[in-house]
């Protein structure tokens, strides 16, 4: 199934493979973009939009699912939603773009997972955390509407998060611009 969505998303900009001439990011336009990666406990999974506010802002709205193994915790899920500015740093000709990432992330955890409660017994196995998140995202266009995303973050959470108080993420993806 990830094949075959991959495979339409490619086959929309089928032909649009050399930069256009044109400014990549201008008010009003949106992006949607999914996005892997790796945390210092797991992996993630994102889906995030990006609406540009001005040729230089773009707000980008996320929802993630990160999932792996703690040692005695077993196995865990946190589920978060992100809103992030992403005012533009610099930019290469109109091929790659640098955003700083700043905003607030919100997370669901549970630990205990597929039934591994571990050695703490299953106690106290779900949490939410909330807190401030900050980054850089690199964007490089290889069409006119696609473009592969590279992002680093890292984030504060307060409420005694379960899975890490300062989780990182750390991943690529690919996104397609809505014009």
């Amino acid at each position: 199934m990830k094949t075959l969505i991959l495979v339409g998303c490619l086959m929309v900009g089928a032909g649009t493979w050399l930069p256009a001439l044109a400014q990549r990011h201008i008010k009003g336009v949106g992006a949607i973009g999914v996005h892997y990666g790796r945390t210092e406990k797991g992996t993630y999974a994102e889906i995030s939009y990006n609406r540009f506010v001005s040729n230089a802002l773009s707000l980008r709205l996320g929802a993630t699912r990160e999932r792996g193994t703690l040692g005695l915790k077993g196995e865990y899920s946190a589920y978060g939603l992100t809103a992030l500015a992403a005012p533009q740093l610099f930019r290469l000709g109109e091929t790659a773009y640098l955003h700083l990432l700043v905003g607030v992330v919100g997370r669901y955890e549970r630990t205990g997972e597929n039934g591994t409660n571990g050695q703490d017994g299953g106690t106290d196995p779900q949490r939410a955390t909330v807190g401030p998140q900050a980054g850089a995202e690199l964007d490089v266009f290889f069409g006119n509407r696609f473009s592969l995303v590279g992002t680093a973050t890292k984030s504060a959470l307060f409420g005694g998060a379960l899975i890490d108080r300062w989780p990182g993420f750390y991943g690529v993806g690919l996104r397609y611009h809505l014009y």
